[in-house]
């Protein structure tokens, strides 16, 4: 994510502002007196108390931190980090207003494991477009091309074989590394199901 974001960056020449959402689930989950954790193997499970969900949130938080302090200096960037408290459905809710780009990370592709020789891939990344009967709007389609170029790849509306198409066909089973949609077209519960990032536009 911090890959894709940096990328369009730089190509916009504008800041990284990066928001980490706290999920306030996890918090809540630590309240109830039933609720245990087992801290490492051949331990006994111990309660789990809201201080432990915070400090556990502000060690990613200051993970993080750390990774876009050194992507940010490689490549000049100026950077902020904010901690938001809710959950990532309702970051496009949350945020709105404050840009007309938002990236959100989603969970990872579900499948068999990779093996530890494999090769790396080394086709060019593929930036997907989301397209409906009407056809991607016109700040979707700039920001898509932008991020493509910013990242060396490829355009292509998706679902492949959609009444409007941009850049090469691809096969229906490759997995883009990112979706572009309006904001307007995205729906709550999205981050729970789309096995790669998005970038909401609008």
């Amino acid at each position: 994510m911090l890959t894709l974001s940096s990328a369009l960056a730089r190509e916009l020449e504008c800041e990284l502002a990066v928001v980490y959402v706290d999920s306030a689930a996890s918090v809540s989950a630590a309240a109830p007196t039933v609720t245990r954790v087992l801290p490492h193997a051949g331990a006994s499970w111990l309660p789990l108390r809201p201080a432990d969900a915070e400090q556990g949130s502000r060690s990613h938080a200051a993970r993080l931190r750390e990774l876009i302090e050194r992507l940010a200096g490689r490549h000049a960037l100026r950077w902020s980090l904010r901690v938001l408290r809710g959950s990532l459905a309702e970051a496009p809710t949350l945020l709105a207003g404050e840009s007309t780009l938002l990236f959100l990370a989603t969970a990872s592709a579900p499948g068999p494991p990779v093996a530890r020789h494999a090769a790396p891939s080394r086709r060019q990344p593929l930036v997907a477009l989301a397209s409906d009967d009407g056809g991607p709007g016109p700040q979707s389609l700039a920001a898509a091309k932008r991020l493509a170029r910013a990242l060396g790849g490829v355009l292509q509306s998706w679902p492949p074989g959609s009444a409007t198409s941009h850049g090469p066909r691809v096969a229906a089973s490759v997995r883009p590394d990112v979706l572009v949609m309006t904001r307007h077209a995205f729906a709550p519960c999205a981050p729970a199901m789309l096995p790669y990032p998005v970038l909401l536009v609008g």
